[in-house]
């Protein structure tokens, strides 16, 4: 599986739905040109490139973030362990996200080169 790092340094955040009020969606969302949004009764999740984040919202800051290319059948089964297990045993910390199509390994900035050499030995094909 080869896996291609996005170019953008994002943030991760929660609002709650009367910090993304009167909108139902966050506006400032629009010019981002990749983001991620879950939306439940009491949170809005947000992983968006930093530099769209308004002042005054609080974010965890500098994560990058991984996409798995591949065949990579809808129903395909262990995906996201393959993703995240090797991680997860040398005691990173991940965040992942899954669409229709791809998945998603969000790393803080400062653990990058060690995921990408973790996942060289696990047969992966980082795509820098």
């Amino acid at each position: 599986m080869q896996l291609k790092l996005l170019p953008e340094v994002f943030g991760i955040l929660k609002l709650t739905p009367s910090l993304a009020l009167p909108h139902p969606f966050p506006d400032w969302l629009s010019a981002a040109s990749v983001f991620f949004v879950a939306q439940t009764e009491d949170e809005f999740s947000v992983m968006c490139p930093q530099q769209m984040i308004p002042a005054g919202v609080e974010y965890s800051a500098n994560w990058r973030c991984l996409r798995a290319h591949g065949n990579l059948a809808f129903d395909e089964v262990g995906v996201v362990a393959r993703l995240s297990q090797p991680l997860t045993e040398a005691g990173l910390s991940l965040f992942l996200v899954s669409t229709h199509d791809r998945d998603y390994v969000f790393v803080q900035q400062d653990d990058l080169e060690k995921a990408l050499v973790i996942y060289r030995s696990k047969g992966f094909t980082p795509l820098v």
